[in-house]
């Protein structure tokens, strides 16, 4: 089945206790995007780039098979991210600058997304995720389905839930998973207990929910189940950024490959997303994510498991 992410495509540059990367190649959907593009052979991604992006990154993307006429270019420049990690707190970001804070002109201000791509076949099924990005512009990609999407995958984050709550909550019903941190799931809640957090979440009308606890691991919940996976321990973090976009680049790129959506197949799903996440945390930007072979996939898939037996 088709894979539709929308989000953004950016550069970073990202400094950890392993050294400063500058200008390389990120974004919410192109984690996503490359992420899943290891289970799904049918993943298409939507977004804007400006008229400074080095066009040999859009090949990165087609040399994963990856669909790329949502794609737009617009006469604006690429949004960028600085951001640090701290050697205290490996897995939090610290955002030092970006396109929008230093009033730099940039695709975001005005770049209003397009579900469809030109001829593109709108009565073929697809699973779809909404990378982080203006929770009203999420909600118009929903407004103008022709088809509802067997699958829709939400992402947010705290800026959005800070400054347009309400536009996120409006979001809920009309998803079928959320997928989050716990510090956004405890900020649009107002409750300090996962637990607390996830009731009202539901009661939100959020039918499934995966909060994601950093190096902790995840706890996936539905009306009827509760499942904690802990995270896969890598021998080293360069480099999280892109983390929870690779998580949902697995999970959804699994889904989008099954017929039948059962809680088991969700579970197996939030193991896949764990295993692509300790892939992208072990090298700077793409680098790691564009290495993988499916036996190296495989084999973390099966440590975790063996990891949780016990």
């Amino acid at each position: 089945m088709k894979l539709k992410v929308v989000g953004v495509l950016a550069y970073d540059s990202i400094t950890s206790e392993f050294g400063t990367k500058r200008n390389i190649f990120g974004g919410s959907a192109t984690y996503f995007a490359i992420s899943s593009s290891y289970l799904s052979n049918n993943v298409r991604i939507t977004g804007a780039i400006g008229k400074d992006f080095n066009r040999d990154d859009l090949d990165i993307l087609s040399s994963r098979g990856i669909n790329i006429d949502g794609v737009e270019t617009l006469d604006l420049n690429t949004f960028k991210w600085e951001g640090k990690y701290e050697i205290n707190a490996p897995n939090e970001a610290i955002t030092l600058s970006n396109s929008i804070i230093k009033g730099e002109p940039n695709v975001l201000e005005s770049y209003k997304p397009i579900l469809y791509s030109k001829n593109e076949n709108k009565s073929e099924s697809y699973s779809l995720f909404l990378a982080n990005a203006d929770p009203e512009h999420q909600l118009d990609l929903i407004n103008q389905m022709d088809k509802r999407a067997k699958l829709i995958g939400l992402d947010t984050m705290d800026f959005w839930i800070n400054n347009s709550a309400e536009s996120v909550k409006r979001l809920f019903p009309n998803v079928d998973v959320i997928i989050i941190n716990e510090n956004e799931a405890k900020l649009i809640t107002n409750e300090n207990s996962l637990r607390n957090c996830i009731n009202k979440i539901q009661s939100l009308g959020a039918e499934r929910i995966v909060i994601k606890l950093g190096n902790y691991g995840l706890v996936y919940a539905s009306n009827s189940t509760r499942f904690f996976l802990p995270a896969v321990l890598v021998e080293q973090v360069k480099d999280p950024t892109g983390a929870g976009d690779s998580f949902a680049g697995g999970f959804m790129g699994y889904l989008s490959t099954v017929e039948n959506l059962t809680e088991e197949e969700f579970k197996e799903a939030c193991i896949y997303g764990s295993v692509m996440a300790s892939f992208c945390v072990e090298e700077f930007g793409l680098e790691r994510l564009l290495t993988l072979n499916d036996s190296e996939i495989e084999n973390r898939k099966n440590l975790l498991i063996n990891q949780i037996k016990y």
